[in-house]
């Protein structure tokens, strides 16, 4: 069954909404032209919804010890690739603050135990404080160094499901923001216990781009407002608590013989929920880093795996 977590409009709908008191957008349901807009958008969303987790399969959820309870807990999300015989985590590089020296732990199936993968991090430079909290970057590819288990492997993407070719713009095809929020998460000693969830957006203008200063090309930003309408009724949108180091997914329509296919493509990996700002008048969005970034990290510290 496909749950529609959110419903983000076309930008022909924007011009028609009106914000009250309760930050809730008043729309005229029964106007033909939202109607109409609204129809399509929700047929595309089921569609992006229901296609193929060729890439989506790859996402799984990052564990580390609790400070406050000394057990392992949910911190964030990761993204299976392989490249060649080498495998990593894509993940962002301040998930790697809170883990330091330790092992990358992450979960692979339901009820079974947390892996701990010995590795070396190649990542974006620290910010001016010591961290990767200012790391405008917040990149990371996790280098897995010992035996890979089957289960990563059997659930591992590779490049040529990368949205590499353009950054070129287009508000109406669908992403899917995916990985695992902590309010879902949970082990029980060392068996892992998360929810992965998939939430339908679309990318964000590209005058929204300029307002926040970010590079399309660097980046790829999506819609994520407080308030999203399932069934004709505004509810507030959930917490992306833990979604750090998901994945952006790109739904691309493809003409094939047997009609149109839907089709993943891995576009970023998730940095960060910005929520509303109403001084820059710019609603709550989701910013990855492209994918691109993290595959400059891998080869220039391993070059032959780029090469013919």
């Amino acid at each position: 069954m496909v749950n529609l977590y959110r419903l983000q409009f076309f930008p022909i709908l924007k011009s028609y909404l009106k914000v009250n008191d309760n930050m809730k957008p008043k729309i005229d349901l029964q106007n033909p032209i939202i109607k109409e807009a609204m129809s399509i958008y929700q047929t595309n969303v089921l569609n992006a919804l229901n296609a193929e987790q060729t890439v989506e399969k790859a996402v799984v959820p990052i564990y580390h010890i609790s400070d406050k309870k000394f057990k392992l807990e949910q911190i964030a999300s990761g993204v299976i690739v392989n490249i060649k015989d080498e495998y990593f985590i894509l993940s962002a590089s301040h998930v790697f603050d809170q883990i330091g020296k330790y092992a990358l732990c992450i979960g692979v199936e339901p009820g079974k135990e947390v892996l701990q993968l010995p590795g070396e991090r190649f990542s974006s430079p620290k910010g001016e404080s010591g961290t990767h909290n200012d790391d405008a970057i917040d990149a990371s590819a996790y280098h897995i160094t010992g035996d890979v288990p089957e289960s990563i492997k059997k659930l591992s993407i590779t490049m040529d499901v990368f949205d590499t070719e353009s950054s070129e713009n287009n508000i109406n095809i669908v992403y899917l923001a995916s990985g695992f929020r902590v309010k879902k998460s949970n082990t029980k000693g060392n068996a892992v216990y998360s929810k992965k969830e998939a939430f339908p957006s679309c990318e964000i203008t590209d005058k929204s781009y300029e307002i926040l200063n970010l590079d399309s090309n660097m980046y790829v930003i999506l819609n994520f407002e407080e308030q999203n309408l399932i069934e004709g009724k505004w509810q507030l949108s959930p917490t992306p608590r833990g979604f750090s180091g998901g994945a952006i997914i790109k739904v691309i329509p493809t003409e094939t013989e047997t009609g149109v296919v839907y089709k993943q493509k891995l576009t970023g990996i998730i940095t960060e929920h910005r929520k509303k700002n109403k001084q820059k008048n710019i609603d709550g969005v989701l910013i990855g880093t492209r994918i691109n970034v993290h595959l400059a990290a891998i080869e220039k510290f391993l070059p032959e795996l780029f090469s013919e």
